[in-house]
């Protein structure tokens, strides 16, 4: 909820910060309270970036990957991923730059697929994606909801075995 919450004010309100890089302003209102730690860039083939929001404690909380998703425009990809007491949570998915898509029609295309990615706990060990059968979905988001879902399990992971470029920089 507080994600959905933030999400909406960052779109109403468009601070000059949002403005002018938006991308960047999603990811530190995600981590916002947290210690943060970003990777090398790119963290891999598939992930541009991935930051990590650590407690007092330095333990990971929230994650969050950067990467750029291919649709009807080149579009930052935001996966927004929390660790609670009872496992993971794909909280949230964001499209900080869906703007770029001028046609309506294609843009909510994209955007339907983020309502099925919003708080649903997941297992990343599991045989399965966190969000299965996206219902109707055109092979081009099929395609998006599956990096969607490789990035949330990515996060997760990284989480859970506490990489070198978490512990070098929680010191």
């Amino acid at each position: 909820m507080l994600f959905k919450t933030l999400a909406i004010a960052l779109l109403i309100t468009g601070g000059a910060v949002a403005k002018d890089n938006p991308i960047q302003a999603v990811i530190d209102q995600a981590l916002e309270g947290f210690k943060v730690v970003a990777s090398t860039e790119p963290y891999s083939r598939s992930i541009e970036r991935m930051y990590m929001g650590l407690d007092q404690n330095g333990q990971p909380r929230i994650g969050v990957a950067l990467r750029k998703i291919e649709s009807f425009k080149t579009l930052a990809a935001i996966v927004v991923v929390e660790k609670t007491p009872k496992g993971y949570v794909l909280r949230d998915v964001l499209f900080p730059d869906i703007g770029k898509i001028q046609n309506s029609k294609d843009r909510a295309q994209v955007l339907s697929v983020l309502k099925k990615f919003k708080n649903i706990p997941f297992n990343p060990h599991a045989e399965k994606s966190a969000v299965d059968g996206l219902t109707g979905a055109t092979p081009h988001v099929s395609r998006i909801g599956g990096y969607l879902n490789d990035m949330a399990r990515h996060i997760a992971l990284e989480m859970e075995k506490h990489p070198s470029w978490i512990q070098s920089k929680r010191k």
